[in-house]
């Protein structure tokens, strides 16, 4: 399944990024949002993929279960452990997944004290919704980092359709 392979290429960028910065550029804030850490992005959208790889085996996702470990947030072994240990669980999910139903988990309770509700999804759309979900925490890490001095690169938190929307039309400098 392709999705597999493009989120495993997507965490790659994260892999890469953490070649590059520092544990102070990986515990940086935006001001004003001390709570938003690059680690924090990161270990979110890690955190999400685990919580997907972990509901494949029953079929049912539960996003709010998150391990939010902390040390992700804070150390660059540890958040690169665990994006090598999320792409590797990601390259095991079987090709001819895709269109297997799951059940989606959602813990309502923070909604007006709503009750937690279930949908009923597939690993393919579980995926896509992953994807989206980790190159919007991408760009919010980018602009972090841009706050910080540091460039991560003109692509680092830009949708697929978005890079290809400025090779088509070449009016995107970068």
């Amino acid at each position: 399944m392709s999705l597999t392979g493009d989120s495993i290429a997507l965490l790659g960028q994260a892999d890469a990024l953490l070649e590059r910065i520092d544990g102070s550029l990986l515990r940086a804030t935006a001001p004003g949002f001390e709570s938003g850490s690059v680690g924090a992005q990161l270990r979110h959208v890690l955190d999400s993929y685990g919580c997907f790889l972990s509901g494949l085996t029953d079929g049912h996702i539960d996003y709010e279960n998150r391990a939010r470990d902390l040390a992700v947030e804070s150390e660059i072994d540890a958040c690169r452990a665990r994006v090598t240990d999320v792409r590797a669980r990601l390259g095991r999910v079987p090709d001819d997944a895709g269109s297997r139903p799951v059940r989606v988990l959602c813990d309502t309770d923070g909604c007006a004290g709503a009750p937690g509700v279930a949908s009923d999804s597939t690993v393919r759309r579980e995926l896509q919704f992953l994807m989206s979900h980790v190159i919007h925490h991408f760009a919010l890490i980018a602009v972090i980092l841009r706050l910080h001095d540091f460039d991560p690169g003109p692509t680092f938190g830009v949708a697929p359709s978005t890079l290809a929307h400025w090779k088509r039309s070449s009016s995107h400098v970068s």
